[in-house]
C-alpha cells in the first residue's frame, strides 16, 4: 500500500517562520526524502542564517537540484 509523502520539504526558522520552501519530484520515497532533506540543511544552511526573508524562498525541484549540483560541485 503506498504511503503518502510531502510533495515539499519546508526550512522554518527557530520560531517555526518558513524560511525556504523546496518543491519535490512527484513519487519519491520517504527514505529518499529523508537523505534529501539532510542535503538541504547542509548545503543551504549558510543561505538561510541571514534576516528572514519577508516571504518564503520557493524553490522548484529544477531548482532545488540545480543548487545542490553547485553547492556539491558536480555539474552535469
Amino acid at each position: 500500500m503506498p504511503v503518502a509523502v510531502a510533495q515539499h520539504i519546508t526550512l522554518t526558522d527557530r520560531h517555526g517562520h518558513p524560511l525556504m520552501v523546496c518543491e519535490l519530484p512527484k513519487g519519491i520515497r520517504r527514505d529518499e526524502v529523508a537523505k534529501l532533506h539532510h542535503q538541504i540543511l547542509v548545503h543551504f544552511h549558510s543561505e538561510l542564517r541571514g534576516q528572514a526573508p519577508a516571504k518564503p524562498i520557493h524553490l522548484s525541484w529544477p531548482e532545488v537540484v540545480n543548487r545542490l549540483e553547485q553547492k556539491i560541485g558536480c555539474f552535469a
